[in-house]
């Protein structure tokens, strides 16, 4: 019949995608090890060194934290340059290219004298982790997978997650045996196993991997920036983010702030940021199933429910870690989303600029927490009044993504929402 699939060929399609499907397990493996040490060691290792620079040089808790929001924001502001030089160049290239700048920056961040210093070095390092993100990590694996292309990108922002629980116990081991400032030397060591996987892994996919690219619809990526849906996701995202990290960078200060133990403050910023990569992979698995914003939604519940078991358990208790979990999980919902409303509403190839403009709303949100946790902080003596605006951001984004289901005609591809 015309248009119909043989038994011969299908078999062959499914050889096909076999085959396809182990060809990118090596480019995949890549992904998460980058995800991993190159992204994770810079970015979640500094919460842990606020304590002892706020020590060392005097410092207040929001001037620490600036370190992080520089990184978290410059993430952010690079997402859309990091897309198109990923488009331009391939993101394999500006992955390892990323990898030496971070590098280079924990090496200048061992050498921190002063203040101006550290935010100088964080820039550096900001870059650096900008070009190692989300934005060229996904787009090495999209094309790969047209199918459960959400568990594929769940997976590798698992190393996230698994980055974020080894990095804060790595980092206070090495900065009780050789100071902040080996600690941070090690630390530029371990970003030569991303490198070297990098080269060796990572693959390019057949032609046949890569399907066609829904931007084109529009005529340019500009156009999509001027729709209506675009902008409702893109400030969920924003105000999503904005909690994640005003927990995160301020989860140590706060327990050892209220009696806990440096050892026991940095195991629940690991459970926390270890809890997000099984966040990552169940939200992933939901957007599949359901849509991306359907994971959103249930990620903010859990973060919701985290903050308030921060707010209510003592934190002496061991019920902290529990509220702690939840966040994570909620964290690595969140963690998924930008690349994933990107490739389900505008496709895959060539795509990255749109995905690093929803990685700007994804790092302004996270640079912006870390700091304005610290400013409130600073007013009020007390994270309350900080946790309650974390609660109060995320229902922002709850209601946005309520708005965005009620849009007429929403689907992932349905170019009349675009119009």
């Amino acid at each position: 019949m015309p248009g119909s699939i043989q038994p011969s060929q299908r078999i062959e399609n499914q050889a096909e995608n076999q085959t396809s499907a182990k060809s990118a397990v090596p480019t995949l493996l890549a992904a998460f090890i980058i995800l991993t040490v190159a992204f994770s060691f810079g970015l979640f290792s500094l919460p842990v060194f606020y304590p002892v620079l706020t020590k060392a040089f005097h410092w207040n808790r929001a001037q620490a934290a600036g370190g992080g929001s520089i990184v978290l924001l410059l993430i952010g502001v690079l997402g859309p340059v990091v897309g198109r030089l990923a488009d331009r160049y391939t993101p394999k290239i500006v992955a390892l290219v990323g990898m030496c700048i971070g590098a280079f920056s924990l090496l200048l961040l061992s050498r921190t004298a002063s203040l101006q210093e550290f935010y100088i070095f964080c820039v550096i390092l900001g870059i650096g982790t900008a070009a190692v993100s989300l934005v060229p990590t996904s787009m090495l694996i999209a094309p790969w997978f047209s199918r459960q292309r959400g568990l594929a990108i769940g997976v590798i922002n698992a190393g996230v997650g698994v980055g974020g629980f080894i990095a804060p116990n790595l980092t206070r081991s090495l900065i009780q045996q050789y100071t902040f400032s080996g600690a941070f030397i090690g630390l530029t060591a371990c970003m030569l196993i991303p490198f070297v996987a990098t080269i060796i892994l990572v693959r390019k996919p057949p032609a046949s991997a890569r399907p066609g690219h829904v931007v084109a619809q529009f005529g340019s990526a500009g156009a999509v920036l001027s729709t209506p849906i675009f902008w409702v996701f893109g400030l969920s995202l924003f105000f999503a983010a904005h909690t994640l990290t005003g927990i995160q960078q301020h989860l140590v200060l706060y327990l050892t702030g209220e009696g806990a133990s440096a050892a026991r403050a940095a195991f629940a910023l690991s459970l926390l940021l270890g809890s997000s990569a099984f966040g990552k992979v169940i939200g992933g698995w939901i957007a599949d199933r359901y849509s991306t914003r359907v994971s959103m939604l249930a990620s903010i519940v859990c973060l919701v429910a985290g903050i308030l078991g921060l707010l209510f358990f003592n934190p002496a208790s061991g019920l902290v870690y529990g509220a702690a979990c939840a966040f994570g999980l909620g964290y690595g919902g969140v963690f998924n989303a930008p690349p994933l409303f990107a490739f389900e509403y505008f496709g895959t190839e060539r795509v990255g600029a749109i995905l690093g403009f929803f990685i700007m709303f994804f790092g302004l949100g996270t640079s912006s927490g870390g700091l304005v946790a610290g400013y409130l902080f600073d007013l009020t003596h007390r994270y309350l009044t900080s946790f309650l605006f974390d609660i109060a951001s995320c229902s922002v984004a709850f209601v946005l993504l309520l708005i965005a289901g009620r849009m007429r005609g929403l689907k992932p591809g349905d170019r009349n929402v675009y119009e």
